[in-house]
């Protein structure tokens, strides 16, 4: 089963910059290595045969889902789809069978109105960001590619327009405003951190101290509280929503 996935719009930026970065380490990696390095590699290494996907992919201009008026666009939901196959292969699942196919296409589609509501809602309350704000994240961006021609050939790779990105990252700071102004999430209590760390050092044979581990347990149980928070007000918010899948 796929779990839960956190309903942020950061799915998308990651797939832009890892895509980029990982490329970019391949690129060293291949300058640095021989030609008998390379041919000792190729003998020693077998590459592993990828899975074949059972996804049915829109087309990029193909509208997958309206919500409240606002269409959303195969680009985005096929994005969505790729990141949570990947997550579902990485974790051992067999992405091959049209079960889970089925089920990655179920929880793309939550992901996209998740967000979509939030954001739409946000956008009501007022958390729109500053200009100025989304050019500094637009920069920061910018910065993780060495040359404008890398910038651009991972935008081509993507599919993504610069446009596309900066809408994206303006959508990222009205949901993170939004959601640590109007959505209350309890109080991480010592009880449930020690019993949190009980459970973990039962199952370690030889687990950290509990005062090496407690902030990283508080931080994680913490982060699990405003997620369902988070869902618990979009299940709010599609009570009144007009929701209407395409696909």
């Amino acid at each position: 089963m796929i779990k839960k996935m956190k309903l942020t719009l950061t799915p998308f930026l990651l797939l832009f910059i890892l895509g980029a970065c990982s490329d970019n380490e391949e690129a060293t990696t291949d300058e640095g290595t021989t030609p008998e390095t390379e041919e000792a590699t190729e003998e020693t290494t077998e590459t592993p045969e990828e899975p074949t996907s059972q996804l049915e992919l829109p087309a990029e201009d193909e509208v997958v889902v309206v919500v409240n008026g606002e269409d959303v666009s195969g680009k985005v939901y096929n994005s969505v789809a790729r990141q949570l196959e990947t997550s579902l292969s990485q974790s051992g699942e067999d992405v091959t069978t049209s079960e889970n196919a089925e089920l990655i296409k179920s929880q793309a589609l939550t992901v996209i109105v998740g967000n979509t509501l939030i954001v739409q809602d946000a956008a009501e309350k007022g958390h729109e960001p500053e200009e100025a704000a989304v050019d500094e994240q637009v920069e920061a961006l910018k910065g993780q590619f060495e040359t404008e021609e890398e910038l651009d050939e991972a935008l081509a790779r993507t599919g993504f327009t610069m446009d596309d990105i900066r809408k994206q990252l303006r959508e990222q700071m009205m949901y993170d405003s939004y959601v640590a102004e109007e959505v209350e999430t309890g109080e991480v209590t010592d009880e449930e951190v020690q019993e949190a760390y009980d459970s973990f050092a039962a199952a370690s044979e030889e687990a950290p101290s509990f005062e090496e581990m407690e902030p990283t347990i508080r931080q994680s149980l913490q982060e699990q509280k405003q997620q369902e928070a988070v869902m618990v007000r979009i299940e709010e918010l599609r009570e009144s929503a007009d929701v209407e899948e395409k696909i």
